[in-house]
């Protein structure tokens, strides 16, 4: 149960030859160092945060296509995030996909990511899996990547081109969790992505305020900023993959109740609208919670 992305390209094919890897031709045009070995748990201490949990449920025409389990815990100092994806139903005539995700960072002081830590596995079938690690450490330019299968790193993504990238799911938490600036529309965003060999922008633009209905017991009901998403690639596909994706996004945001609400948390996402043609399929929040430090819980 994949949402595809409408991706307006302007990534430029590299034609060069590649240098010898770890020399300091590789490195100006790779803003990775691949490491042989896994690199471990999430290096990260946020302390006790806020702590927002849902299960999005996937429907498409009436049908149920799958689940994600979404826990993202955000404090004054970073942010945790576990991520799991399941297909139901109709999907698994079509897929075994199946993806669960780790992330934590550290909030730098101006806004913004200064820290990450990313662990993903996809798991398409016995014979077709992948595991990817991704950390950059405070203070440091460069990622350490671990991947297995290992990735072909043919395709640069230069420092440069990803100095100020975060990884997909601490994306997500720019996105969708974090306070606007003041007098901004929580939807007017752009976040630079890295996912250890591409680079693209997550871009996010205001397309009105409406009334989400409830689709089901215990669905999240109520006003929510409707945000249209869009893919821009930047660096690391090739040419093949370089075309538009025909597809819509929409990404819906409740505004985080007043006593729950923190300098660094001010929004949620509750609904999420994907439209092909005549074909559309949504993620609704079910009992979207949020919880304190202290224990204090409330339902969206």
């Amino acid at each position: 149960m994949s949402l595809v992305l409408s991706c307006p390209s302007s990534a430029q094919e590299y034609e060069g030859t590649i240098p010898d890897y770890g020399t300091e031709d590789w490195k100006a045009l790779f803003a990775v160092d691949p490491s042989a070995d896994p690199l471990g748990r999430t290096p990260f201490e946020i302390g006790q945060g806020m702590v927002y949990n849902t299960t999005l449920k996937g429907e498409l025409a009436g049908l149920n296509i799958g689940r994600i389990f979404l826990t993202v815990t955000v404090t004054d100092t970073g942010y945790a995030v576990d991520y799991k994806m399941e297909q139901r139903g109709v999907a698994r005539w079509f897929s075994d996909g199946e993806a669960e995700a780790k992330a934590s960072g550290l909030f730098a002081e101006t806004g913004g990511i200064k820290a990450s830590y990313y662990y993903n596995h996809d798991y398409d079938g016995e014979d077709d899996q992948q595991r990817t690690e991704l950390l950059r450490r405070p203070g440091e330019e460069r990622y350490r990547l671990w991947s297995l299968p290992e990735y072909n790193l043919q395709r640069p993504v230069s420092p440069q081109q990803a100095k100020e990238a975060v990884d997909p799911l601490g994306a997500l938490v720019a996105l969708a969790f974090t306070p606007a600036g003041q007098g901004e529309d929580p939807c007017s965003r752009r976040v630079p992505v890295l996912d250890g060999r591409r680079r693209f922008d997550l871009v996010m633009e205001p397309d009105g305020m409406v009334e989400v209905k409830k689709n089901g017991p215990g669905r999240y009901k109520g006003e929510a900023f409707r945000c249209k998403l869009m893919q821009r690639k930047v660096a690391g596909y090739k040419e093949k993959n370089r075309g538009d994706i025909e597809g819509d996004i929409w990404v819906y945001l409740a505004e985080v109740p007043e006593e729950m609400r923190t300098e660094r948390l001010a929004y949620v996402p509750v609904k999420i609208v994907a439209r092909s043609g005549l074909i559309g399929a949504s993620l609704q929040a079910k009992r979207p919670t949020l919880t304190s430090a202290d224990g204090t819980s409330v339902e969206l």
